[in-house]
């Protein structure tokens, strides 16, 4: 089967404008499943939509090198050759899903192909991300006043305006409303909508309180992540994706889609799951923010932002060795003389840094 050998999502960008059945031909088709795509218009139209979506996500959220959306893409197709029967049922959840991902990670390039497919699977989440897309066109903390940028003011106003209103009046979103009001310990405050335009960290924080009060998405498991690449754009927005109510209230905050947008760090990846399986016992509702906090670190080291830290041995952590690190080490070096084009010494002083916070902050329960 074309399709789940990832022939066409490797060689074409966009399906032809006059094609009607999938992205494979049904001439071939053999197997239940792909019968069934063939025979349902519908699975056919989400087929080509994946196919778009996948060729438009395929470089990386630094806008250089390949995506991690193969390895990505290779999981989804996995799931969809699991579906049991009724098939055409199983078939459209994956689809959903998987195209709903790969919207969220074309948003910043091509908009005006994403935002249909995001605005039809999750209505409540769509006007944020379309916020968060005009907001990344923007210069680093714009200068939201000049009438360049009136336009896009105006929209990203009227788009988030209604969540503002909400958090501001509905009992249920108060606690994110008085964190909101509350100057925290980098002063800032969001009380009317035109705050969010006094910095990318007013945005950021305006996000980072969202998540929790969203209308559950049509579909379970549709994500609720912010575009890596308007991230790479505007650093600061990392801040939206992590933890902020000391509470299993974090576990709701927006995600980022970076390990699947950025290019491959398999070893970084391992250390990850490896870190989390070793993990002591935590007791206290706090330790989602420690969970959050980790994993906040990996996100960074994989966008190099990363703060320089004096050259000392890595603390030891249950579960992983020092080969662990060393080969972490070395892959995040090169990805960072590669992607981010940094001198060798340069990368690799950045990839101590990076992974001394990841090791320093693991195992830690608040």
């Amino acid at each position: 089967m074309i399709l789940f050998a990832l022939a066409p999502f490797l060689l074409a960008a966009a399906p032809l404008p006059t094609q009607t059945g999938p992205s494979f031909a049904c001439s071939t088709a053999s197997t239940p499943m792909e019968k069934t795509i063939c025979a349902d218009p519908k699975l056919s139209a989400f087929d080509r939509e994946m196919a778009q979506l996948f060729g438009i996500a395929k470089e990386s959220a630094f806008g250089r090198g390949p995506s991690n959306q193969l390895a990505a893409q290779r999981t989804a197709l996995q799931e969809m050759r699991a579906c049991k029967p009724p098939l055409d049922a199983c078939l459209l959840a994956a689809y959903v899903v998987r195209n709903q991902e790969l919207a969220i990670a074309a948003l910043p390039k091509a908009p005006a192909v994403a935002l249909p497919v995001l605005r039809r699977g999750d209505p409540a989440f769509a006007p944020i991300l379309e916020a968060v897309q005009l907001w990344s066109e923007a210069p680093v903390d714009a200068n939201w006043s000049a009438p360049d940028h009136a336009k896009s003011r105006s929209r990203i106003a009227a788009l988030l305006k209604p969540y503002l209103t909400r958090l501001q009046t509905n009992p249920d979103q108060s606690f994110g409303n008085s964190i909101l009001r509350e100057p925290g310990t980098d002063g800032v405050t969001v009380k009317t909508i035109d705050d969010l335009f006094r910095s990318d960290r007013h945005f950021a924080a305006f996000l980072n309180v969202l998540g929790p009060y969203l209308d559950e998405p049509k579909l379970s498991g549709a994500p609720r992540t912010l575009p890596c690449a308007a991230i790479v754009r505007h650093p600061k927005l990392l801040a939206a994706t992590g933890p902020v109510f000391g509470s299993t209230m974090d576990n709701f905050v927006f995600r980022n889609d970076c390990r699947d947008t950025l290019p491959p760090l398999p070893s970084l990846g391992a250390l990850q799951t490896k870190l989390f399986r070793s993990w002591p016992e935590c007791e206290g509702t706090i330790r989602y923010m420690a969970y959050s906090s980790f994993n906040g670190n990996i996100d960074a080291a994989r966008l190099g932002q990363v703060e320089p830290v004096k050259a000392k041995a890595l603390p030891a952590r249950k579960g992983v060795t020092k080969a662990d690190l060393d080969t972490v080490e070395r892959d995040l070096t090169a990805y960072y003389a590669t992607y981010l084009q940094r001198a060798p010494a340069a990368a690799a002083t950045m990839a101590h840094g990076a992974l001394s916070r990841v090791i320093t902050d693991a195992h830690q329960c608040d």
